[in-house]
């Protein structure tokens, strides 16, 4: 029995020995896996130092408890700062500190405190040691931002990363709300080119990566400069890249100097295919859809369509700053879609296409054309032609004409130079006259100054009429119906008086000159009469000085005793109906110059739909030099807001009403006022019955928008003994006479 007794005693001890180590051992190992570290992408202090900086400051990156790493500034981009973390001791970073632990994240959280932002709680996954993971950090981070930043100033995107200029902090991107040359503060950005990302951005700075995606990006219509080993050398949207080519696209490389879509996967190229089907000749219309090119017919634009000037500075180019009327393009395609445009030499900017409109009826279409071209006479009638047929006229003699007719024209002279084209297009026909620039302007001189008008003033406004005619050769103002400008007042009026010898010699003796503002062609607009006015006055802008100003003559003014110095035009009974017709008609026109006053005081471009009595007309804001720019009419169901000189203009005009001129002469204007330059008056002696504007007198002076040269004021200086390049030194201060020839040579 007691042999038994310790058996059994012997026994149990050994199983309570068994019993503790199994329990210690399952003991380690729990604790090992507790203490195991979360496995994926960490997050870095930087970036985390970056995105609370970014918030404003008032949260900061609490230091880790016992380690030697500390954080200092390196560097600043765009207001951000970028840190970097050493070690002290052993002058290496180490994981600690480099990475943004658990026991910094529990730090920052108890900053939090006392507010109502409260963050995640990731305890039974991290020891305090343990490096965070991206993806809780970001977690987190997204609560930061819908608490504190009450501006939604921070953001995130999605952006393809070109290239990475270190030196320069500048990240070149493409794709999504973010295209070009960006600052960035986390230097992870320099690790990641040719990679498709997730982005937080402040103030167009690219402040971290979120997440770099695994997607495939495809690059269509690439410039490839050249091809060496497994690299490429490439441009594309006016950045300059290089790309490591992976073994599978090794066999597939386009060569130099040619258009390929490019394919990248994890920041290497593993696609390349190359488009070699191209077309070339000139380029008759573009749309934002379509091109026509002569002899080769019409082309869809692909999505996305590149286009590159390829002499001088290589430079991407938009689709608008294709020639019309040029050959210097030769175009690729893919799939029979217009997907690149190579323009691979410059040509001189020495012929112009003009648009006949059909006067008559305020169009550019026409339902008949009549043309005449030696002696053969032959009628153009719009439901002969098919859609897409185009027709060219021109004499066989380089010095005849064409003679034009148009339905109801007025053309003091309808025979016109160089080539007429008839294009039908769906809504009419098209007629463009194509001709040579100086020879286009002796249509134009004399029809914008009179031929009696002083030979430098001519020669001054044959330099302007080059100039201006000159950008829009370089940028189509009517590209999608083959057009660079139109023979009326929207560009400038062409053949509306017979050509004369006066004005054709004023555009001889300045052949080829232009009014350059840096190099370029310049903004140069001109007008018929100034009012006097300093347009950098700001004075002027003060109703009570203005109308003192306005109200009075000036014996200094150049053009004190022309007829439109002064004016004034009356409207003695206002039609109401009328005038929000013209409302109605700008608002089709332009809508964001005719604002509605909405319920909350704000006004916003909608339709005009209310009327009523009018119970004041008001001019509520004025430019440098007092040009009117805002009208405020009030009326019993609505306030309106009609915004700019010209809508003014127009709104105020009744098209019935006279301007009586300084001296005495009399002209019922049609479809504009004068001038904006203007008083008004609505009382009781001129247009007021009790609450009611029931006419209204205008007080101004000068005739045109009022910007640039005055033509008047050009013919008084001319008269003083002025020269060309005075009179447009006058009026163009900082631009300079130089010859179209000397900057083609640039």
């Amino acid at each position: 029995m007691r042999y038994d007794m310790r058996r059994l005693a012997k026994l149990s001890l050994i199983f309570m020995g068994l019993l503790f180590l199994l329990l210690l051992l399952l003991g380690r190992r729990a604790k090992q896996e507790t203490t195991s570290e979360p496995e994926g992408e960490k997050i870095t202090t930087e970036d985390v130092e970056i995105l609370l900086d970014a918030l404003g400051g008032e949260l900061t990156v609490p230091q880790n408890e016992g380690k030697s790493g500390k954080t200092t500034d390196t560097a600043a981009v765009a207001g951000y700062s970028q840190k970097t973390v050493t070690d002290d001791d052993a002058d290496i970073v180490t994981a600690h500190s480099l990475y943004f632990t658990y026991g910094q994240y529990e730090a920052l959280c108890a900053q939090l405190v006392g507010t109502d932002v409260v963050l995640p709680d990731f305890s039974d996954h991290y020891e305090s040691a343990h490096a965070l993971l991206k993806e809780d950090w970001y977690k987190a981070f997204r609560i930061l931002l819908a608490h504190l930043d009450k501006e939604s100033s921070i953001w995130e995107t999605t952006v393809f990363l070109l290239k990475v200029d270190e030196k320069r902090k500048e990240a070149y991107t493409e794709t999504g709300a973010m295209q070009g040359a960006f600052s960035y503060c986390s230097a992870a950005f320099a690790d990641n080119a040719l990679q498709e990302m997730k982005v937080y951005v402040k103030n167009d700075v690219l402040l971290t990566i979120v997440e770099v995606l695994p997607e495939d990006h495809y690059l269509g219509s690439v410039w490839v400069m050249e091809v060496t080993g497994n690299r490429l050398d490439c441009f594309y949207r006016q950045v300059a890249f290089s790309a490591e080519v992976s073994d599978e696209a090794i066999s597939q490389l386009p060569q130099r100097e040619q258009i390929a879509d490019l394919t990248f996967r994890n920041g290497a190229l593993v696609q390349a295919k190359e488009q070699r089907e191209k077309v070339h000749g000139r380029l008759l219309r573009l749309s934002e859809t379509e091109l026509e090119i002569e002899g080769e017919g019409i082309f869809e634009l692909a999505e996305n369509a590149a286009f590159y000037k390829l002499y001088g500075k290589l430079a991407s180019l938009s689709h608008s700053d294709l020639r019309v009327g040029c050959a210097d393009t030769d175009f690729v395609l893919r799939k029979g879609k217009v997907c690149a445009g190579l323009v691979s030499e410059r040509e001189e900017a020495d012929r112009i296409r003009v648009l006949l409109k059909n006067t008559a009826a305020g169009s550019s279409f026409h339902e008949s054309v009549t043309l005449t071209v030696d002696g053969e006479k032959t009628v153009l009638r719009q439901k002969d032609m098919k859609v897409g047929e185009r027709r060219i006229f021109q004499s066989g003699n380089l010095t005849d004409k064409v003679l034009v007719e148009l339905e109801n024209s007025k053309r003091e002279e309808p025979f016109y130079r160089g080539s007429v084209e008839c294009l039908r297009m769906e809504e009419g026909i098209v007629v463009v006259n194509e001709l040579p620039l100086e020879e286009y302007l002796y249509g134009v001189v004399p029809s914008e100054m009179p031929a009696s008008y002083p030979a430098e003033a001519l020669k001054a406004q044959a330099v302007c009429a080059r100039t201006y005619a000159c950008r829009y050769i370089l940028h189509a103002g009517l590209p999608s119906l083959g057009a660079h400008v139109d023979d009326t007042t929207s560009y400038q009026v062409y053949h509306n008086i017979a050509e004369n010898a006066n004005t054709t010699t004023a555009v001889k003796e300045t052949d080829g000159l232009l009014l350059t503002y840096q190099g370029e062609p310049a903004e140069n607009y001109y007008y018929s009469t100034s009012c006097g006015a300093d347009l950098e006055d700001e004075t002027l802008r003060e109703e009570e000085t203005f109308r003192a100003f306005i109200e009075a003559a000036h014996e200094e003014d150049v053009e004190r005793e022309e007829p439109w110095y002064r004016w004034t035009y009356q409207v003695e009974e206002l039609d109401e109906k009328q005038l929000y017709k013209r409302l109605q008609e700008r608002y089709r026109a332009v809508p964001s110059q005719i604002l509605t006053r909405t319920k909350g005081g704000n006004y916003a471009s909608e339709p005009i739909e209310k009327s009523g009595k009018i119970k004041s007309l008001t001019i509520t804001e004025r430019g440098n030099g007092g040009i009117a720019q805002t009208l405020l009419i009030e009326t019993r169901q609505a306030v309106y807001q009609v915004l700019s000189e010209y809508s003014i203009r127009y709104v105020l005009c009744d098209g019935k009403s006279t301007v009586k001129r300084q001296d005495g002469s009399e002209s019922v204007q049609r479809t504009l006022v004068p001038s904006a330059f203007f008083v008004m008056d609505t009382d009781a002696k001129t247009g007021k019955d009790g609450e009611t504007v029931v006419g209204y007198t205008l007080t101004g002076g000068g005739f045109g928008h009022g910007k640039g040269m005055a033509q008047n004021g050009a013919k008084a200086l001319g008269k003083r003994g002025a020269s060309c390049e005075e009179i447009l030194a006058a009026y163009y201060p900082g631009c300079t006479v130089r010859s179209v020839a000397d900057i083609n040579q640039e």
